[in-house]
Formats: structure tokens, sequence, C-alpha cells
């Protein structure tokens, strides 16, 4: 079909210019390390041998959240518990 090429082409340029669902490190990058960090083995996520996708950055942002919350919680519960020794 006569449009579907050109609608192919230009979401693999919004890909390669970043502004794309997947976004790549850089065009060079991408082309070398096309795997994304969450199909990676962890001694290739060490070496940085991977291409950070918009799953992958959702990934350690949910991650960090959730090591924030947990911390928070803990915080939350050492506090009330010294509230309660104090009365």
């Amino acid at each position: 079909m006569p449009g579907e090429n050109d609608m192919l082409d230009r979401a693999t340029l919004a890909i390669t210019a970043g502004t794309g669902v997947g976004v790549g490190i850089g065009a060079t990058k991408s082309a070398e390390n096309a795997q994304s960090m969450l199909n990676s083995s962890f001694e290739q996520i060490l070496n940085g041998h991977f291409t950070w996708y918009g799953s992958d950055i959702i990934t350690v942002v949910g991650i960090g959240l959730s090591i924030v919350g947990i911390i928070v919680t803990a915080y939350r519960i050492k506090l009330e518990r010294r509230r309660k020794d104090a009365f």
C-alpha cells in the first residue's frame, strides 16, 4: 500500500529522534545495543550494554517509589512507637 511505507518511516524517525514510545539513549547506541534493560542480563546492565526504553524508565521509577514508600512507612511506625512509649 502506498501510505504504509510513509507511516513506517515516520515512526522509525520518531523513535530514532527520541520522541517515540521506544526512547533510546542515542541513535548510535540504540543501533549498537537494541536490547531493552528488562530483557538484559545483570552483567549487561552493570556494563551498560542495553537501551533505555519507556518501560525500563517506568520500572526504575516504580521501584524507586516503592523503596521510598517502604522507608517512609518504617519511619512513621518508628515515630508512632516513640509517641506511644512517651505516654
